[in-house]
């Protein structure tokens, strides 16, 4: 199965990235597609958190393995796959890539989907906009937004991405499909980049 994220930021309002990744690849994989789309320094310190629906921060995963220092409650980026941990077929996460100023983007699961055969994961299916720089100093204006305040996922779509998605993932191996209950979600107005195009969408 493949999880699609859509990545935005409260300091580019025009930012969108749409990353496709294998459901039974790590945190790691899905920090370097980040980091090598975005043209950023792979040696600077980033982390993952994963959310409830209001940004508030349950669970972190660094760059870094940290299992020796006490009361470490962290987990390393290659250590964790993604289906293990994303289980709300909604799931939020924030991703930190500037520690020293707690900036980061904001990203929501918008699509699950069966696996392209032959396809290379993790692949970044929809890019609009320029990245923030990646480390700022002095008093530059950050755009008024933090990590953890709200972004309407659902009215970004693009033409790739479902209206629905039911029920909790069921992640126990590569092709499973969505289960639990059949409720369905309402159907949103369409994105602004709907008329846009997928540059990077796959043939």
């Amino acid at each position: 199965m493949v999880f699609k994220f859509r990545l935005l930021s409260h300091e580019v309002k025009d930012f969108v990235r749409d990353i496709e990744i294998r459901s039974n690849q790590t945190f790691y994989d899905f920090h370097k597609a980040i980091q090598d789309d975005l043209n950023y320094d792979s040696a600077q310190i980033a982390s993952f958190y994963l959310t409830n629906q209001i940004w508030e921060k349950e669970k972190e995963f660094t760059l870094f393995d940290m299992s020796d220092v006490p009361n470490n409650v962290t987990i390393a980026m290659d250590r964790a796959r993604l289906r293990d941990f994303i289980k709300d077929p909604k799931q939020r996460l924030i991703y930190i890539f500037d520690f020293f100023n707690e900036r980061g983007l904001n990203i929501e699961l918008v699509d699950t989907q069966e696996e392209v055969k032959y396809f290379d994961y993790p692949a970044v299916i929809f890019s609009k906009g320029s990245a923030p720089q990646q480390i700022v100093f002095g008093s530059k204006d950050l755009g008024g937004g933090d990590v953890s305040s709200a972004f309407n996922f659902a009215d970004q779509y693009d033409e790739g991405a479902k209206d629905t998605l039911q029920g909790e993932l069921d992640t126990n191996d590569d092709e499973g499909s969505m289960a639990g209950d059949s409720s369905e979600f309402d159907d949103e107005d369409p994105s602004e980049f709907m008329d846009e195009g997928d540059d990077n969408s796959r043939e």
